[in-house]
């Protein structure tokens, strides 16, 4: 990695130690590299996805790299993955390239491990292979891992019961030409798990990672950054609470969507997302009490939960009726006290109220008197928004 805030990682698993780094902040992003690679293979995925919010965490597996131990069958392999994702913040996304992918699936049988995961990305993972012609490409390659391989090819029954049943979102990143991902192994996937994801990354072969981060990384990202907050979202129920235009959840999906379209920063767009987990001056009912503000940090990262806080805590009468004073004073409900917005801040804040409030003028059965006050508000804040704060020129309107 090559984050200058990256920290070193050590896990002993009964005597044999894994070897590992973490870096960046926000929902965790777990890597697990293939076989005969090691995790500096992440290196350009992870650059991307830290400055995209993301906090990613990437060991050696045992036998690879600076981690002892051997990997000749795929049981400890698993119980490793296991391990790691139990060491990490409930919500966490698994990304598996081949090795790690089938770890990844042999981990997930336990309820213990499914429950503290948010999604899974396999990178370039066959459900069934041929396995000569692995051990054949394996040989080609130089690896002496022909013994894990033969082990993985005992267990294909067992990992396709597991993906059958599991009930988390997935994705298939498949290569190319190259790629040991066929058009049949790709429809097996969607026999299993109808629900899964298939991305192509033409310009790539079995390793995804070295031959195309870049696009990796993108396909990544666009996963991890919504996977944690909405696994937490339907946790906390978001899904039965009644909300205009439908239930509480999809409100929050289409206040996450008009940030995005609007070019708003992605620390702001997630926190749309999850603008009402502690209940707002308006909507008074809480997903999540404030003594479990760790919870939401974990799965959208400090910044975006504090932006959630601020909203959240609007006393909105004292907020509004100083909306002509800058740097604006927000009265905070949960607390009485005040606090002065930076510029930022309040940007964060207006663009996040102006979308919120259109989606529920658009959706909600209101009066004209409401209507207008909603219109007012949104002009009020639209002035006070610098141009390009939401990405886009002239402010919102």
């Amino acid at each position: 990695m090559t984050d200058p805030a990256r920290r070193t990682r050590v896990l002993d698993r009964s005597g044999v130690v894994l070897r590992g780094e973490e870096a960046g902040d926000g929902p965790t992003v777990l890597l697990l590299h293939a076989g005969g690679e090691d995790r500096a293979v992440w290196q350009p995925v992870i650059d991307v996805l830290v400055g995209a919010g993301l906090r990613c965490v990437a060991f050696d597996q045992r036998g690879h790299g600076a981690s002892g131990g051997s990997a000749d069958t795929l049981e400890p392999c698993a119980a490793d993955v296991a391990a790691l994702v139990c060491a990490e913040p409930a919500g966490c996304v698994l990304v598996g390239a081949s090795l790690g992918g089938y770890a990844a699936l042999a981990a997930l049988e336990a309820t213990a491990v499914r429950e503290r995961v948010a999604g899974l990305i396999l990178v370039d993972v066959p459900l069934s292979f041929d396995l000569d012609r692995v051990v054949g490409t394996a040989n080609a390659r130089g690896l002496d891992d022909t013994r894990i391989v033969a082990d993985i090819h005992t267990h294909i029954p067992r990992l396709q019961r597991i993906v059958a049943a599991l009930d988390l979102p997935i994705t298939l990143v498949r290569g190319g030409r190259r790629s040991w991902v066929a058009d049949d192994r790709v429809a097996e996937l969607l026999r299993l798990a109808p629900h899964a994801e298939v991305v192509p990354i033409p310009g790539a072969g079995h390793l995804v990672a070295r031959d195309c981060p870049a696009a990796l990384a993108e396909t990544v990202a666009a996963q991890a950054t919504t996977w944690p907050a909405l696994a937490l979202l339907r946790e906390l129920g978001a899904h039965t609470v009644d909300h205009p235009g439908g239930n509480l959840l999809d409100h929050l999906r289409r206040v996450h969507a008009a940030l995005g379209a609007r070019g708003a920063r992605p620390a702001t767009c997630l926190a749309g997302l999850c603008h009402a987990t502690y209940g707002t001056d308006g909507f008074p009912h809480p997903l999540l009490p404030l003594t479990e503000r760790d919870r939401l940090r974990a799965a959208i990262g400090a910044e975006a939960e504090a932006i959630v806080y601020r909203y959240a805590a609007c006393d909105r009468a004292a907020t509004y009726a100083a909306l002509g004073t800058h740097p604006l004073p927000l009265t905070d409900r949960f607390t009485g006290g005040t606090t002065v917005l930076t510029d930022t801040e309040f940007a964060d804040f207006a663009l996040l109220t102006i979308v919120n409030e259109l989606d529920v003028a658009e959706h909600a059965d209101l009066t004209p008197e409401v209507r207008q006050g909603i219109g007012a508000l949104v002009d009020a804040l639209s002035v006070r928004v610098p141009p390009g704060a939401d990405g886009n020129s002239p402010a919102p309107a």
